[in-house]
């Protein structure tokens, strides 16, 4: 009888255990699945930076020209030349 328990015990232990690590396997594989789709979201948000330091990078370079200077004032300003002729749309 003695050695029915022990072994009832031993094999209650065993299960118990493995039981246990399954759920800590269960759990880790949802942590992993969660710091992956951030880490998928962080690395499209860098790229996203990139792309526009890139585009910053080349309006610095080309920031002093007079081809910039003056699509920014005709563009933000409304300025023009002065032997431009400006048609007014009347039905706006």
């Amino acid at each position: 009888m003695r050695k029915f328990f022990g072994r009832l015990l031993a094999t209650l232990t065993v299960m118990g255990l493995l039981f246990y690590a399954g759920c800590v396997l269960i759990e880790q594989e949802k942590q992993m699945k969660s710091i992956n789709n951030e880490k998928e979201k962080y690395a499209s948000l860098i790229d996203e930076a990139s792309l526009r330091t890139e585009e910053l990078k080349e309006i610095k370079a080309k920031i002093n020209t007079d081809e910039y200077i003056e699509q920014y004032a005709r563009e933000k300003l409304g300025l023009v030349m002065p032997y431009e002729i400006i048609f007014v749309d009347a039905s706006i």
